[in-house]
């Protein structure tokens, strides 16, 4: 009996006991829904080594690093470099306060902020054939190629305009310089320099009927490309435009003095006779220089070279080619004018390409002959003479063909005093005048057949390449250039190539 009423006793204390453990969980319900549960895991957040807080799965602790980096970079309009390391774990344990997504992302953004080491801002390099500047935005990349090319269109007659590229992480940027136009066009994929409408502008190659720039580029191959490097890295627009525009070496003038042509002034400084020209447009071939003339022999050039393109018309006096009749009786000393020719006169329309204001090329579109030109007949001899005569009236015979001093002397000497008159030993065309080397000052002359002579150590030249001279011409005024002993006329005849003795050809 005593043991029944126990029993029942200590049923009640249990009941008792299960309602209020059950009370208490109902009070206490929001508090255990914090807590894990065998559902969820229980996955520690490590940021250098410190946990900052617990998430029940990895992809919300990834998630909440991605927003906290991206608001970081978007709030600098750059890329941010971090030292840092992350963790994320898994640990068994039945219950923990564990974080909603956004608080772990709050936690993450501020570490993040302070363990910031560099922050690199977005920029546009542009590579001039391995010469690079970098700039803030398109629009000083815009600016920086317009004010390469103001120098040459002051009028302001074509803008560049950027087109990007979209098969990359990195924006590849092309340009190209389009004309100013009234008309209402859209080009939305390009961007056009500020103070322009991005609506008014057409292609360079629309082809126009009036004079003035019909296009307009670099000749340098440039790449624009998209980046991100460390503000002390980028320059200024003023900065990039003085060293993208500035030229880069002295101009250098040569003058005239006795004895020089513009060949051989070309040759002196490693120019061919067709860039000589093209940086002196005052001079031509038919044009004899003067002492004391100023001739340019380099041109300074910046890092972009600026190719312009230009319709213009112009009226000129202009000459046919001459005619020649060739005469296969005679020898190649005999020529005889068949008709003296004339000037005539037109108006041409010509397309003209300048490279930092040089005329590089021209190209005649179209011509209105005003006054027809009459070509010049001449009638030439083709037969070779067969034999030459003695360049030079007197002199003395100094030094003949053959071994002398260890080598071999391939010519003739004649000493005779300064400024002698040095004629053509036989008829034909000039292929070279001026300085050559050892020979200093010095003509040769094609003769046909496989035979030239050669005049060396002159004072002066009175040829040039290309002219036609006749036996007893006279070609130039003897001296003492290049290597010479003394004032001498040095003659060479040479056959096919090989130097032979003169003196058996002369008459």
């Amino acid at each position: 009996m005593k043991i029944t009423k126990y029993a029942r006793k200590l049923k009640w204390v249990y009941i008792k006991s299960a309602g209020i453990v059950c009370g208490l969980m109902v009070v206490a319900f929001p508090w255990f829904n914090g807590l894990s549960s065998t559902d969820e895991g229980y996955y520690s957040v490590v940021f250098n080594g410190e946990k900052i807080g617990v998430v029940s799965s990895p992809d919300i602790a990834e998630e909440a690093y991605l927003e906290a980096r991206l608001s970081l970079e978007n709030e600098n309009e750059s890329s941010v470099y971090i030292d840092y390391d992350l963790n994320i774990y898994e640990e068994d344990k039945l219950y923990g306060k564990k974080m909603e997504k956004e608080e772990l992302e709050d936690k993450l953004y501020d570490r993040l902020s302070a363990s910031a080491v560099e922050v690199k801002n977005k920029a546009y390099v542009v590579d001039i054939e391995g010469f690079t500047v970098t700039l803030s935005s398109k629009e000083e990349v815009m600016e920086l190629l317009n004010a390469a090319k103001n120098k040459y269109d002051t009028e302001g007659k074509f803008t560049s305009v950027l087109t990007d590229s979209t098969d990359s992480r990195f924006s590849y940027i092309t340009y190209e310089f389009v004309s100013v136009d009234t008309d209402e066009k859209t080009q939305p994929t390009v961007m056009a320099a500020e103070g322009t409408q991005t609506g008014s502008v057409e292609s360079a190659e629309t082809s126009v009927s009036e004079d003035g720039i019909v296009g307009i580029n670099f000749s340098e191959d440039i790449e624009i490309v998209e980046t991100y490097v460390p503000e002390t890295q980028i320059n200024s627009l003023d900065e990039a435009i003085e060293l993208v525009t500035k030229e880069k070496e002295e101009n250098k003038i040569y003058e005239v003095v006795e004895g020089d042509t513009l060949s051989g002034i070309a040759l002196m400084f490693d120019l061919t006779l067709d860039e000589l020209l093209a940086m002196n447009p005052d001079f031509s071939v038919e044009k004899y220089i003067q002492i004391g003339d100023r001739i340019n022999v380099t041109v300074p050039e910046p890092e972009l070279s600026v190719i312009v393109e230009e319709q213009k018309t112009y009226d000129e006096s202009y000459n046919l080619p001459v005619e020649y009749v060739y005469n296969d009786s005679q020898y190649t000393t005999y020529s005889k004018v068949l008709n003296e020719g004339s000037e005539g006169y037109r108006q041409v329309v010509a397309d003209i390409v300048y490279e930092n204001g040089v005329e590089s090329s021209r190209k005649i579109l179209s011509e209105s002959v005003i006054t027809q030109a009459d070509a010049r007949v001449v009638e030439v001899g083709t037969i070779t003479p067969p034999t030459f005569i003695k360049p030079i009236s007197g002199g003395t015979l100094t030094s003949g063909f053959g071994a002398r001093w260890g080598t071999v002397h391939q010519g003739v000497d004649w000493a005779c005093s300064t400024g002698t008159s040095i004629m053509a030993s036989c008829g034909g065309t000039v292929i070279q005048a001026g300085w050559y080397g050892s020979y200093g000052y010095c003509v040769t002359i094609q003769h046909g057949n496989g035979i030239q002579t050669r005049y060396g150590h002159m004072s002066k030249v009175l040829v040039s390449v290309g002219d036609y001279v006749q036996q007893g011409e006279v070609i130039g005024r003897s001296g003492s250039t290049g290597n010479s002993t003394g004032p001498h006329v040095h003659f060479e005849i040479i056959v096919n190539g090989t130097k032979v003795n003169p003196l058996t050809y002369l008459n």
